[in-house]
């Protein structure tokens, strides 16, 4: 999936996209549930290095980017505007060093219209 972030290709590409759905908050008094307004996302990278993940770390700077993500619901390609709130690595250790194998991340505030 090539995805853009702020403009330009991301140098990594994402294996997977889990969207979150807005969390329900209350229901209104005939029982209809009441929605939060903003949705969540996971990207997911399974390979990568330090030095690129150390970029997409900078995203996470309490600033909103601009994403080009398939929509949840129909897929096409969808421009959205989140805040990044996690780039959290993997690594495998195995042996006596670390060594990244990837990384996930967290977006959040994503207006999408169904």
């Amino acid at each position: 999936m090539r995805i853009e972030i702020d403009g330009a290709p991301a140098d990594l590409i994402p294996d997977s996209l889990n969207w979150k759905e807005p969390p329900m908050l209350e229901k209104d008094g005939v029982g209809a549930p009441i929605l939060a307004p903003y949705w969540g996302a996971t990207l997911s990278v399974s390979v990568a290095t330090d030095v690129r993940h150390q970029r997409w770390f900078q995203l996470r700077n309490g600033n909103t980017h601009t994403f080009i993500l398939p929509h949840p619901a129909t897929g096409v390609l969808t421009t959205f505007t989140a805040y990044v709130d996690s780039v959290a690595g993997r690594f495998n250790i195995r042996s006596d060093c670390a060594v990244m194998t990837g990384f996930d991340l967290t977006l959040s505030k994503i207006s999408v219209t169904i």
